[in-house]
């Protein structure tokens, strides 16, 4: 069994406890995902299993979030789940909003929430932040595509949709945002709505997807690693080359335009694995047991 699966994360859950009823129903030793999502976040968990887990580091691509935020009030946690530290009197206007989020496009250097799966000296953040223990985060690049405000839903919570970066913190977005605004702000709902090329109508829910499992159906739902990965360039070989591709050996390929890139290596029946261009070769980066 190796391939992804892109699971709608139900609310109220974390990510590993998804993780966990997975391994137990498909009984698999291997499986890992591209990035959590918060207990009260919803939406699309990407999950790869057996040799698939192997190509985790290759879906580094953008993503997708629909968020509202709270203004007027501070949660220890930067989300709808903490306690309320701070309240102020100032509410934003849809008009300040625009013209603050402006300036979160680009590169940007974030400072995670200090309920954060960040590790601090081989510690969680959350595990430090939950026994009240002072410590600072560093920051961090991240990019954001896009954001913008797509209205109120009452006079102190308006909803967004943000493109960002892999490793982007929407509570650290809300939280530097109602800093701005001259006010505090947290987040109240968050659903990652696509990965990549993925989107909302390729995932599954948890109870379905465990459904199919119990009637073997399942598999009708899974993506193939070279599906995944179909936005890095191809090289076709022979088997000979493959032979020696598999067994960590590079071969010849000139093509300036991919020096340095990620090449997926296939054969005409079978996906072999990701090699990398350099000086004139490619050099076998991962090999896949398909």
């Amino acid at each position: 069994m190796n391939g992804w699966i892109f699971i709608d994360k139900p609310k109220n859950i974390t990510s590993f406890k998804v993780i966990k009823r997975l391994k137990k129903v498909l009984n698999i030793k291997k499986i890992g995902h591209t990035g959590t999502l918060d207990p009260f976040a919803t939406g699309i968990l990407a999950i790869a299993l057996g040799e698939a887990t192997k190509s985790i580091h290759y879906l580094n691509q953008n993503k997708v979030y629909k968020f509202n935020i709270v203004f007027g009030e501070l949660k220890d946690t930067d989300d709808i789940t903490g306690k309320t530290i701070k309240k102020s009197n100032i509410l934003p206007t849809l008009n300040g909003i625009d013209q603050c989020i402006k300036k979160f496009i680009g590169k940007q250097r974030q400072i995670p929430p200090q309920f954060s799966a960040v590790k601090v000296n081989g510690k969680r953040a959350y595990k430090l932040a939950r026994n009240n223990q002072k410590f600072e985060l560093k920051a961090k690049d991240v990019f954001i595509k896009s954001i913008e405000c797509s209205g109120a839903k009452n006079k102190n919570e308006y909803s967004f949709i943000m493109e960002c970066s892999t490793g982007t913190y929407v509570r650290s977005i809300a939280r530097d945002l109602g800093i701005m605004l001259g006010t505090y702000a947290y987040v109240s709902e968050l659903r990652r709505v696509k990965i990549g090329k993925i989107e909302e109508k390729d995932i599954i829910l948890l109870d379905k997807f465990e459904e199919l499992v119990h009637i073997g159906d399942h598999f009708e739902v899974m993506h193939s690693i070279r599906d995944v990965l179909d936005d890095i360039p191809a090289v076709l070989i022979d088997q000979e080359l493959s032979r020696k591709f598999r067994n960590g050996l590079s071969f010849e390929y000139i093509n300036k335009k991919s020096e340095n890139d990620y090449l997926l290596i296939e054969t005409n029946t079978k996906f072999v694995g990701i090699g990398k261009a350099i000086e004139g070769k490619i050099k076998p980066v991962r090999v896949f047991n398909l």
